[in-house]
C-alpha cells in the first residue's frame, strides 16, 4: 500500500491509500498509476522512490510513450505536488565509475531536459554529455565536444546489457546524423 495525499493550498488535506499497481524503480511495484495531467490516459504515477511506503514523486508522462518525463514533489506536505524536481542521469565513466548528473539539457528536441554535462573521459580539454533518451535515469548515449565549440564530434552508446560506452556512433555522410556504428575493437573504433 501505498500513502499519498491530495490538497488545493486551502482548507484540509485529503489523505489516501491505495496498493502499488506500476513499478518505475525497478520489477516490483512501487507507484500507484493515475491520470495526473488530464489527458485521460492513466500513464501518470504518485511514485514511492524510497520505499517507505509514502509517495514523494508525482510523475508525468506527457507525450504518452508510458515513461514518465517530469517529476514533482510535494515539499509543502499540503498535497500540491508543485515543486519540480530535476532528473538524474547515471552513467560509468570509462574507467568503470558509477557517476550521476542533473539532466538540464533537452538533447533531443522534445522540449524536456535528458541530458547533463559529466566529466566521462578524464580529459579537461573536452566536454561530455550524458544522455538519458529512453526515460530510464541511465545514461544511453554519450556526446563529446573534444574542441570545446559547443559541437559533438562524437557520440557513443551503450550496447545491450554493457555497462560502459562501447559503440562509436559515426556520421560518414556529414549529414548531421549518426548512420554507421562502429563496435569497440573493430576497424574504425576511437574510445571516448
Amino acid at each position: 500500500m501505498i500513502t499519498y495525499r491530495f490538497g488545493t493550498g486551502r482548507g484540509p488535506v485529503h489523505h489516501h491509500r491505495s496498493p502499488a499497481d506500476r513499478a518505475l524503480g525497478g520489477a516490483a511495484p512501487d507507484a500507484v498509476a493515475l491520470d495526473f495531467d488530464g489527458d485521460g490516459r492513466v500513464d501518470d504515477a504518485l511514485w514511492d522512490t524510497d520505499g517507505d511506503g509514502v509517495a514523494d514523486r508525482a510523475v508525468l508522462d506527457l507525450d504518452d510513450d508510458g515513461r514518465p518525463e517530469r517529476a514533482f514533489a510535494d515539499p509543502s506536505g499540503r498535497g500540491l505536488w508543485d515543486a519540480s524536481v530535476a532528473r538524474a542521469v547515471a552513467f560509468t565513466d570509462v574507467r568503470g565509475r558509477a557517476g550521476s548528473t542533473t539532466a538540464t539539457i533537452d538533447t533531443d528536441g522534445d522540449g524536456l531536459p535528458d541530458g547533463g554535462w559529466a566529466e566521462v573521459d578524464h580529459d579537461p580539454a573536452g566536454r561530455e554529455v550524458v544522455c538519458d533518451l529512453d526515460g530510464d535515469g541511465r545514461a544511453d548515449q554519450l556526446l563529446v565536444d573534444h574542441d570545446g565549440d559547443g559541437r559533438a564530434e562524437a557520440a557513443y552508446g551503450v550496447s545491450g546489457a554493457a555497462e560502459r560506452w562501447d559503440v562509436l556512433l559515426a556520421d560518414t555522410d556529414a549529414d548531421g546524423t549518426a548512420d554507421v556504428e562502429i563496435a569497440e575493437d573493430t576497424s574504425g573504433w576511437v574510445p571516448p
